[in-house]
């Protein structure tokens, strides 16, 4: 069974780590020899969304089954985020973006690990008869996990950046039930092969498009939109 735990976790961490360098690299050393935010800031609330990620798939598993519970659920994992960045600290500053950006990743990375798992263990996938399909769909789940969570995380960060937390929770909620509605009904209704891809690359397809909208076409205005507030202004932004 440890390579099964294994598994779950190279189809969560590696895409996770392969998302933190292609988001970041552009905003660190040795791209600019200013970063844009703190690497031990960073990676210290990277771990503590593996904590809340950790503890969110705990109730995750049992709520699962009845789509108000599920609902109720995607909210409180925006909430969640909104907690843990809405301090002095992280208000109107342009690093916060980052910071919401690493707890939603830590997130993402252990929800998706405990979720694969979890469908493993669930659904009797263990053995010597496991297919490629399964690996394909399992590993999709995984992708689409991270991208979700990282992009909640970078929409809560740019709310406590712009001194509007409550406005950007708003957006990554609505973002966030429409993913976990996909979850939803491929766990639920997910009767056959078919079905259950189809569900699955919706999810993904909604999670993609809304970490390539969060983390990718907004950053950097947000970022120069936020230093701006802030009297600063930086020339070595990624073009």
């Amino acid at each position: 069974m440890n390579y099964l735990f294994g598994l779950a976790a190279v189809f969560a961490f590696a895409p996770a780590l392969l998302l933190m360098y292609g988001v970041l690299r552009k905003y660190t050393y040795p791209a600019v020899e200013q970063p844009f935010f703190s690497d031990p800031y960073f990676f210290g609330l990277f771990t503590g969304g593996l904590i809340i990620g950790t503890v969110l798939l705990l109730v995750y598993t049992y709520v699962l089954n009845f789509i108000l519970y599920v609902l109720l659920y995607a909210v409180i994992q925006v909430l969640a985020v909104v907690i843990v960045l809405n301090l002095r600290r992280f208000r109107g500053k342009s690093d916060s973006v980052f910071y919401g950006f690493g707890v939603g990743l830590g997130a993402g990375a252990a929800t998706a690990m405990g979720f694969i798992y979890y469908l493993i263990i669930e659904t009797g996938l263990v053995g010597e008869n496991v297919d490629a399909l399964t690996y394909v769909w399992l590993f999709v789940v995984g992708v689409s996990m991270v991208l979700q969570y990282a992009a909640v995380g970078t929409n809560v960060g740019e709310g406590i950046a712009r001194h509007r937390p409550l406005q950007y929770a708003s957006e990554a909620i609505v973002y966030n039930l429409v993913y976990m509605i996909l979850l939803f009904m491929m766990m639920k209704y997910g009767t056959s092969w078919s079905m259950i891809f189809v569900f699955a690359a919706m999810a993904l397809a909604v999670a993609a498009g809304y970490c390539y909208y969060a983390d990718v076409l907004k950053l950097k205005n947000v970022v120069r939109d936020v230093l701006r507030m802030e009297g600063k202004k930086r020339d070595d932004l990624p073009k």
